[in-house]
């Protein structure tokens, strides 16, 4: 009967040209009906009026109700945006989150946790969500810093409100996303704290293991034995498996309490560990062939200027126990103004482009357009007598690899080198890595965790590295 209905809905949706996207996200992919308290719907858009919005409101609202009508007697549209609960007695939930481009990847950006949930769900019409714009997998600054963070449900949990946001449209063509908030009832609370605690470990779960899947409880427990002390909590707070008529409630809020003040400290002792394991990769001081040529390693410029005090003092602020820097002289004469104790490492050179060393785009195009049309076919060709990204990629495991125990260390390298770093980090696959805009004498700081590689960047500057436009 699910499939029955979603198909209805997406039906329903797919006809109207403004839609690109139609997905099912949540749960009730793998649920019974009675099981379900409501189904989620993502739509994407490319452009939002107030007159369009409404009408896929009303769309919904007029389903034909043989669809539901076994085990439910009416549909109820929640259009606002977050964890808000409608569960009415035989009502069926349609929760209808609608985004246009625009506003989908600020919530990309805003909302990690979420969105990469959605990721994993391919769109029922049009393209899927993880193709229309890259959800970079889950960083430790997350945890603090995005929505649904340790800091908003600590907030939330104790004052006994749950935020969402809404639509408020000023004229049919210009809207904000008004944030609200929402008093938590008592009925209400099981379903909350049941939210916090099992998204929190499957977003700790994902960040430990570096993968984006769906987590059982068993694995959940196994990658963070720390917390299999709540997992009677997890368990009591699971509805469907549970009577919680018989909990006490005050003794179950205690219980997730205790939860979020050890994840707090969880998260405190992860903080102090990747701080002496800090690397950072510095791109060199600018130099006259940073032209918009190809610039590898068979032209050998010197910088133009010295590095001026302002970022020097800066610079040197940061905690380095050891300094590297590739074997070009722009690189060398980079790190000399900021060390006099350094070690060389050809590993640190920039790409090697062969033939191409010194041409322009338009020039490459001409002369070499099977290269243009690697790029096009997303392979990863190697340059003429050069180097492919895959083989920046080997040097780059192999430094790390080579000087894990020298940390924390600054490397002086080169653009596309830390493209490639960046492409491990967030998991942005290398042939995009041309998307990535790395600032000369920007010290981009990554580090070692778990046995994956993370950047130490928030979400913001993250994104604003990434060019996709």
């Amino acid at each position: 009967m699910i499939q029955d209905l979603k198909k209805e809905i997406k039906n329903l949706l797919k006809d109207e040209k403004n839609n690109i996207s139609v997905t099912f996200v949540g749960s009730s992919k793998i649920k019974k009906i009675e099981e379900i308290s409501d189904i989620d719907i993502v739509v994407i858009c490319k452009n939002m009026t107030e007159k369009y919005y409404k009408k896929q409101i009303k769309k919904l609202q007029e389903i034909d109700s043989k669809f539901y009508k076994s085990k439910f007697d009416k549909i109820y549209i929640n259009n606002s945006f977050g964890p808000l609960k409608f569960n009415k007695h035989k009502t069926l939930v349609l929760h209808l989150m609608i985004y246009d481009l625009k506003t989908h990847k600020q919530h990309v950006i805003e909302s990690p946790f979420t969105c990469l949930d959605w990721a994993m769900h391919d769109a029922s019409y049009g393209d899927n969500l993880r193709d229309l714009y890259p959800i970079f997998d889950i960083q430790l600054k997350d945890f603090r810093e995005a929505r649904r963070s340790l800091k908003e449900y600590n907030t939330e949990f104790k004052e006994g409100k749950l935020s969402y946001r809404e639509y408020l449209f000023t004229s049919n063509e210009e809207y904000l996303i008004v944030k609200k908030h929402k008093l938590v009832e008592d009925r209400e609370l099981f379903e909350f704290m049941y939210h916090i605690v099992k998204f929190s470990l499957i977003n700790l779960s994902k960040f430990v293991t570096n993968k984006n899947i769906f987590f059982t409880e068993d694995q959940i427990f196994s990658i963070l034995p720390e917390f299999v002390i709540f997992k009677n909590l997890y368990r009591s707070l699971d509805r469907i498996k549970n009577n919680q008529d018989s909990y006490d409630i005050k003794e179950i809020s205690q219980q997730c309490l205790n939860f979020l003040m050890f994840y707090h400290e969880y998260l405190n002792n992860k903080e102090n560990e990747i701080e002496s394991k800090k690397i950072y990769f510095l791109r060199h001081s600018k130099t006259n062939l940073n032209d918009g040529t190809f610039l590898g390693i068979r032209r050998n410029p010197d910088v133009e200027k010295k590095i001026t005090k302002e970022k020097i003092k800066i610079l040197k602020n940061i905690n380095i126990k050891n300094f590297f820097t590739s074997r070009l002289k722009r690189a060398i004469n980079t790190v000399n103004q900021l060390t006099d104790h350094y070690s060389e490492s050809e590993l640190l050179n920039e790409i090697d482009y062969g033939e191409i060393e010194g041409l322009t785009l338009t020039q490459v195009k001409n002369r070499y357009p099977q290269i243009i049309k690697s790029w096009s076919e997303g392979t990863d060709d190697h340059f003429p007598g050069g180097e492919n990204l895959n083989d920046v990629q080997n040097r780059l495991n192999m430094f790390l690899s080579n000087n894990h125990l020298k940390t924390p260390l600054l490397g002086v390298t080169h653009q596309v080198f830390i493209r490639i770093a960046f492409c491990n980090a967030i998991n942005l696959p290398i042939n995009e890595s041309y998307k990535l805009n790395i600032e000369h004498e920007e010290p981009y700081c990554f580090y070692n965790i778990n046995g994956n590689f993370k950047s130490d960047h928030s979400r913001n500057e993250i994104y604003k590295i990434y060019e996709h436009d």
